[in-house]
């Protein structure tokens, strides 16, 4: 019985820390960083189009971890898909030597990295957001917009 009991709390954990697909998420850069985007830039830098800041600078974005909420939930607003159909693109890229964006396991990791790294973008659930990185574009779940 203690067995099952574990299972059912690690369970209710894991997709209690899991950020649900209906939830907003703010795209981040470091604090000091001024620059605004729209959606379409978001998905030029994330498929590695678009690979310098407005200042010269390389840009380095970075995901959430493959089959996370979190990812899901970027792709079908930036791209309109599920992730699993960039990994075709993706596969093209590789033999043309163009790598996809690095991985992270959570929003904290995520945060931290954009934090410390001038040249990062990524994105957070909104309430993780603080003076350490700004949001400069906020994805909303078009589920949940007023008619």
């Amino acid at each position: 019985m203690s067995g099952r009991a574990s299972l059912l709390g690690l369970l209710v954990a894991t997709v209690l820390a899991r950020p649900a697909l209906g939830e907003d998420l703010a795209v981040i850069v470091h604090a000091g960083r001024d620059t605004r985007l729209t959606v379409e830039q978001v998905a030029r830098i994330y498929l590695k189009q678009r690979r310098f800041w407005d200042d010269g600078e390389p840009i380095v974005p970075v995901n959430r971890d493959s089959g996370s909420a979190a990812r899901e939930a970027f792709v079908r607003r930036v791209f309109g898909a599920n992730a699993r159909l960039l990994v075709v693109y993706w596969n093209r890229q590789y033999f043309q030597g163009v790598l996809p964006p690095a991985t992270l396991a959570s929003d904290e990791a995520m945060k931290r990295f954009v934090a410390g790294e001038r040249l990062a973008i990524g994105y957070v659930h909104p309430s993780v957001v603080d003076d350490s990185v700004r949001a400069v574009l906020h994805l909303r779940d078009p589920s949940l917009s007023s008619p």
